[in-house]
């Protein structure tokens, strides 16, 4: 090759550096002057919510279009997860919080479970205690602040470490998880069933979300004023069982929360043929022996007839499942 040659060919080459160096300094500029989200009116206040999602390549969201069809016992997914408040232990990311529910969407397709308060000033959030203290830089009841006081606050993780999140509102939760995830309310006390109903018309979420409540009661009152909704009612027993069907409770718009202790298997094999499908709960010393000798115990009540497997260490869980060719990563 001659010299002129190899002059236009490095010429050439330099070039084309420059131009990919110059297109690669306006994605950035205009990386950094987009905007990472939105704040609802009632949370101006509140810094805007930067997600996982906008740096993780692959996700495990999922979509469903029909609530119904996804828990009809004829063809559900096997050995579905829930994220126990979304993220209890992961080192980092808080709890009750979409910041890490997006965190555990990247590890797992989880169904995610969080709680709900309701502020002083009638706006409901994403918390589990009574009060601030344990999971936030604040002190005292929760309902004793404003939602622009409660918003200002940042979040802890489950070691008490502080993190940059702030608590999350439950519409934004909402909005959040269609197309992403099922998600699981736990409406604590207090705070007005219809309010939530509310919440749920309002983002449209009838097809993904399930309203849990601890008695036939409570599950009476949620299906008269959303009969439309799904419902995890405890069933713990053939007396919880019967009390169920007692109750008149359409069987199609129930999940059976069968505790977290090793359930009878009577009480799967009628739930089965009832075609209701079964939550257990592993939090505790069920995941706490999975977590020190191994996941066959948990994997032991999915075989008993579990629809699934409600736990504080869902990615754990997940990565089990993948190891034992269960399921496909």
């Amino acid at each position: 090759m001659h010299v002129d040659q190899m002059s236009k060919l490095s010429a050439n080459h330099f070039r084309n550096l420059a131009a990919i160096f110059g297109l690669l300094m306006v994605f950035i500029f205009s990386a950094c002057g987009s905007e990472t989200g939105e704040v609802s009116d009632s949370a101006e206040s509140a810094e805007p919510i930067e997600t996982v999602s906008d740096t993780v390549v692959d996700n495990y969201y999922f979509s469903v279009e029909s609530i119904y069809d996804f828990f009809d016992l004829t063809n559900i997914q096997p050995y579905l997860i829930s994220a126990h408040r979304g993220s209890r232990y992961y080192s980092g990311w808080p709890e009750n919080c979409i910041e890490s529910f997006e965190y555990i969407m990247s590890k797992a397709p989880a169904i995610i479970e969080f709680d709900i308060r309701i502020s002083k000033d009638s706006v409901l959030f994403l918390l589990h205690d009574e009060t601030l203290d344990r999971t936030t830089t604040g002190t005292g009841k929760a309902e004793h602040y404003t939602i622009d006081e409660i918003l200002s606050l940042n979040l802890k993780d489950a070691d008490g470490n502080l993190t940059d999140f702030h608590p999350s509102l439950l519409r934004d939760a909402l909005e959040w998880g269609r197309g992403r995830s099922i998600l699981k309310l736990d409406i604590k006390r207090n705070v007005p069933f219809q309010m939530v109903i509310d919440e749920v018309r309002a983002t449209e979420s009838e097809h993904h979300v399930i309203i849990i409540v601890y008695s036939v009661d409570a599950a009476r009152i949620i299906h008269r004023l959303a009969p439309d909704l799904m419902i995890s009612l405890p069933i713990r027993n053939e007396d919880e069982l019967e009390r169920f069907i007692a109750s008149g409770l359409p069987a199609n718009r129930v999940l059976a929360f069968t505790g977290t202790r090793l359930t009878n298997q009577i009480v799967f094999d009628r739930l089965n043929e009832m075609g209701i499908p079964s939550i257990q709960g592993t939090i505790g010393n069920l995941d706490r022996q999975a977590m020190s000798k191994g996941f066959e115990n948990i994997l032991e009540i999915y075989n008993q007839g579990a629809s699934m497997i409600a736990t504080d260490y869902p990615i754990e869980l997940y990565e089990y499942l993948v190891s034992q060719s269960l399921i496909k990563n």
